[in-house]
């Protein structure tokens, strides 16, 4: 079967008839941004890399159950969600004196002054800003990048970022820090 090298909706097709060359070109297409989207759920880059993985091979697994071929990295993204919720729980299990199962994630970065402010607003974030936030500015992927990965329109992915800005904001300025 000869793929246009652009088009999701025929690899995906091809790779539920069992072509892994097909499924490897997902993998590296969406490897890097789910990776980031699972980091915007757990703030740990060695477990982000961990659910992204998972859910890669989650998402293998389940590619027949998969209705709309067109509508592959919207569903990869919410298996990669599911998958570091499910990290968090396990962990939360494990870790009982450190009170979040955020903790570990602060570790690898500085502690002071304005750099440690934002990381802490932005963690504070509901993750369906933090996502975006993360995608956006960590990632630098556009919003239409972030619109297909995600399964939402171009507006969704707007409003969320303004939205996340302003609670970026309002954080910093009780923390101390105002734009004046």
């Amino acid at each position: 079967m000869r793929i246009d090298k652009d088009n999701d909706t025929e690899r995906v097709k091809a790779a539920r008839t069992g072509d892994v060359e097909a499924f490897a070109v997902l993998y590296k297409r969406y490897y890097a941004a789910m990776v980031w989207l699972a980091y915007s759920v757990l703030l740990d880059w060695n477990l982000a890399e961990d659910a992204a993985q998972q859910a890669f091979v989650l998402a293998c697994e389940r590619l027949p159950d998969l209705k709309r071929a067109d509508r592959f990295s919207p569903w990869l993204a919410t298996i990669c969600r599911h998958t570091a919720q499910d990290i968090i729980r396990e962990r939360r299990r494990h870790v009982r004196s450190r009170g979040s199962a955020f903790a570990a994630g602060y570790e690898q970065y500085a502690r002071d002054g304005f750099a440690e402010a934002v990381k802490k607003a932005v963690d504070s974030l509901p993750p369906m800003y933090r996502e975006i936030v993360v995608l956006h500015y960590y990632n630098q992927m556009s919003y239409q990048q972030i619109q297909s990965v995600l399964g939402i329109s171009g507006h969704v992915v707007k409003g969320r970022l303004a939205r996340a800005r302003n609670k970026i904001q309002a954080h910093l300025k009780r923390e101390g820090f105002s734009r004046e």
